[in-house]
C-alpha cells in the first residue's frame, strides 16, 4: 500500500504564502480596536424595534399599549349625536378624551 504510506507535501507556493501570514505583524491595540468596532456595529445593526402589542383597557376603543404603557384609541371613537357637546362620548357612554392619540400615531 505504497498510496496510503505517503506524505502530502506542499507546494513551495503554498509554503510561501503561509509562511508570510505567519510573519504578519499586528499590534495588539489595532486587535481590540477592531473586536470594538464589529462588537459596536453589530449591536447598532442587529437592533430591531419591538413589536406593539395592545390589550384592552377601559372600552374596546381604547387599548394600552404594552411597549410604551401609554392608551391609544385602536378606532377613532363615534361621538354620541345626542350628547352635550361639551362633554362628548363615544357609544359605550364613555367620555372621549382629545389628548388620547390614535395607535400608531405621535
Amino acid at each position: 500500500m505504497p498510496v496510503l504510506a505517503q506524505k502530502l507535501e506542499l507546494r513551495p507556493a503554498a509554503r510561501l504564502r503561509l509562511a508570510a501570514l505567519a510573519k504578519l505583524k499586528v499590534s495588539a491595540w489595532s486587535l481590540v480596536a477592531a473586536a470594538v468596532l464589529f462588537g459596536c456595529s453589530g449591536f447598532v445593526f442587529g437592533r430591531q424595534t419591538p413589536a406593539h402589542h395592545y390589550v384592552p383597557y377601559v372600552g374596546y376603543p381604547l387599548v394600552l399599549d404594552t411597549t410604551t404603557g401609554k392608551a391609544c384609541y385602536a378606532v377613532q371613537p363615534k361621538p354620541d349625536p345626542d350628547a352635550d357637546s361639551a362633554y362628548p362620548v363615544d357609544s359605550s357612554g364613555n367620555r372621549i378624551d382629545a389628548s388620547i392619540p390614535l395607535c400608531g400615531q405621535p
